[in-house]
């Protein structure tokens, strides 16, 4: 175990060694991406508590809380440290004072992948925790504007691990003052939801050959289509009939 992942998965608040180390060569050295956020500053609207570092080790310590919960511990804390990298270069501060970090979380997904090709060589942990920040934002989002069943469904579906993404919206929100603390009931409740939705049988490859199809690009295609089905919650005889149909009228298949 590296003395990095010994500190997210072990300590009981990660910041310390972080400020303890914040004023020396070692941070710079080490983790010039996470030294790039000291003094980026964040709209004052959302974030009393001061410059992106300070919202980072806050959001940080809310995922030592609940790392013990969480499928990958060691992503998710990974996550919490590289999840506002890109705040360092695309924060803008308007000519009225106010501070917008826009599209962060894309714009900083090549910073968070430089950061873990040099922590790690576990392709999949780089993915998940790359999947974590692109998404980190639209959680919470989608609590508040209380989006409908579809949507919350099809984030979920694009998530490695749901259940993770929702416990890193909900450090991100805790991690700030003021803090954002009503937004975990609704995103339970809807991951429980979309979880009982994966649980069902649903539509494969077999079935479909079963049903005379045989092309492998076209079941491919099928197969995507199925899948949505399937989020909008069809049971399996359903997402059957109506890919057959999908063949037939739109993909023009003979069978």
């Amino acid at each position: 175990m590296s003395e990095l992942e010994n500190i997210l998965l072990n300590d009981e608040k990660p910041s310390v060694y972080f400020e303890q180390i914040r004023s020396t060569e070692l941070l710079g050295t080490l983790f010039p991406e996470l030294k790039a956020l000291i003094g980026i500053p964040q709209n004052r609207f959302h974030h009393h508590e001061g410059d992106a570092w300070t919202h980072t080790m806050m959001v940080l310590d809310e995922a030592a809380k609940r790392r013990k919960i969480v499928k990958e511990p060691y992503g998710f804390m990974l996550s919490a440290l590289c999840h506002d990298l890109g705040k360092a270069v695309c924060t803008t501060v308007s000519d009225d004072g106010t501070v917008h970090s826009y599209e962060h979380e894309t714009i900083g997904l090549p910073i968070v992948r430089a950061f873990m090709e040099r922590t790690t060589d576990n392709i999949k942990l780089i993915e998940y925790v790359l999947n974590m920040t692109e998404l980190h934002m639209e959680p919470n989002v989608m609590a508040h504007a209380k989006s409908k069943m579809k949507k919350t469904t099809k984030l979920f579906d694009s998530a490695i691990e749901p259940f993770d993404l929702i416990q890193l919206a909900v450090c991100d929100g805790l991690g700030k003052l003021p803090k954002c603390d009503d937004t975990e009931g609704f995103l339970v409740q809807r991951y429980e939801m979309y979880r009982k939705i994966m649980e069902r049988p649903y539509l494969t490859e077999k079935d479909l050959i079963g049903a005379g199809l045989k092309s492998a690009e076209n079941l491919s295609e099928i197969l995507i289509y199925a899948h949505k089905l399937r989020l909008a919650g069809l049971d399996k005889d359903d997402q059957l009939k109506q890919s057959l149909a999908y063949a037939r009228s739109v993909l023009k298949i003979k069978f």
